[in-house]
């Protein structure tokens, strides 16, 4: 897909081409410079606007965005427009530093070089489709409420007058006027047997003759695997087996991955990637979930510093600060958000470090030269245990890397 992207999207004013599914990046294509490639952050800034836009699945979406670690003194444009609205979710990201009506034209046609060569049906249709499956769902409830109501009224029914028998007159003498036969009385004739299976039996068949046109209906390979990847049970499985692995109940990975230049060979830039599930039981409230990833932060500190305390970090930060005076980079992020650039800093040795809360939780973080693993795991786990279990776990993740992550980032040259 991404050499797709490439063939089908390569232009002078185009920056980046990416595919995601919701929040999660499939695929990327970025400038062959490593100093104008995404860093994590901005590439996460997008991820987060583009995959909460309300009107993505039916709409083609042209707006400004700034990506300050691109360039924070300016704005770029980015394209989205929603490949697969009815199964996946899949979307198309374009970017670029030009805002023109031409450009916006080039995008359009750009995407929908893309969804042919995936196999997908044209926008229009998609929309189509999308609109005719909420429809869809909508009768097949309603129709299976207006047979059981049917068949109880008529059950029910009885020969002898009643309060109501104004009222069903005047119901039946609009069906009378529909085409409906209605006898001398005035009262319409109960169903025999026989006409009650039909009219069953027709409302199964038109039923499964719907279901059989959406069964005809072959999804391309591509958009089989993210459908499959993107199943809950899926990554629950998925996610099961490492945590297992581990003896945890939470871990976050990040691991960076050489973004390839042309000819196949690597560039200088690297592409920050993660990996992990999200905090479940017994972290459910927002407090318990907060002082998860605040406990990780400390742990980065550590892995950095040495030490979370306050001393340690303000003599970093100064640090920093001394050397964007030094280096007279003009909106550098060192200076306007200095807290973010240590975060962002790797480690410069391998190290491990863990702590424990309470005599509940072994918080436990670990690095190495393209990796940081953070991980909870039950106190009743030795600290010594607890980082020889992270470390295997460390090693089955780089070794699933190929199935994990974008491990072939192209650029533009590749």
């Amino acid at each position: 897909t991404s050499q797709l992207l490439i063939n089908t999207c390569r232009g002078d004013d185009t920056l980046f081409a990416l595919l995601v599914v919701g929040t999660r990046l499939v695929t990327i294509v970025q400038p062959s410079n490593p100093s104008s490639q995404l860093h994590t952050s901005d590439l996460h800034l997008i991820l987060t606007f583009v995959g909460k836009q309300p009107g993505l699945l039916t709409n083609e979406v042209w707006f400004p965005i700034c990506l300050p670690r691109f360039d924070s003194s300016g704005f770029l444009y980015a394209y989205t427009s929603c490949l697969d609205p009815v199964h996946t979710g899949l979307s198309i990201v374009l970017i670029s530093g030009n805002n023109s009506t031409e450009q916006f034209k080039v995008f359009h046609s750009a995407s929908d070089a893309v969804r042919k060569n995936l196999g997908l049906p044209p926008l229009s249709i998609a929309r189509t489709s999308l609109s005719t499956s909420i429809s869809s769902t909508r009768d097949d409830k309603n129709s299976t409420s207006n047979w059981g109501g049917v068949q109880d009224d008529t059950d029910s029914y009885s020969d002898g007058s009643d309060d109501d028998s104004e009222r069903r007159g005047s119901i039946l003498s609009r069906i009378s006027a529909s085409g409906n036969v209605v006898n001398t009385s005035g009262m319409a004739p109960r169903p025999r047997l026989g006409e009650r299976q039909l009219s069953m039996t027709n409302y199964v068949r038109s039923k499964s003759k719907r279901v059989e046109e959406k069964e005809t209906t072959q999804d391309s390979p591509f958009i089989t695997a993210v459908k499959i990847a993107s199943l809950p049970r899926q990554q629950e499985d998925i996610m099961r087996q490492y945590l297992e692995l581990a003896s945890a109940v939470h871990f976050t990975f990040r691991c960076d991955i050489y973004v390839q230049g042309s000819s196949g060979t690597s560039t200088e830039g690297m592409l920050t990637q993660c990996f992990g599930p999200p905090l479940s039981f017994p972290f459910i409230d927002t407090r318990s979930q907060r002082k998860v990833w605040d406990i990780y932060q400390r742990l980065s500190l550590r892995l950095r510093l040495g030490s979370s305390s306050v001393e340690t970090c303000y003599d970093a930060l100064d640090m920093f600060q001394v050397q964007h005076d030094s280096n007279n980079m003009i909106g550098n992020i060192s200076n306007d958000c200095p807290m973010q650039s240590l975060l962002e800093s790797p480690p410069n040795v391998h190290g491990v470090t863990y702590m424990q809360e309470d005599n509940e939780w072994l918080y436990v973080g670990l690095n190495g030269k393209f990796f940081e693993l953070y991980a909870t795991l039950p106190a009743t786990v030795k600290p010594r245990e607890g980082t020889a279990y992270c470390a295997r776990l460390v090693r089955k993740l780089m070794g699933d890397e190929r199935l994990l992550f974008l491990s072939n980032p192209l650029t533009w040259n590749s």
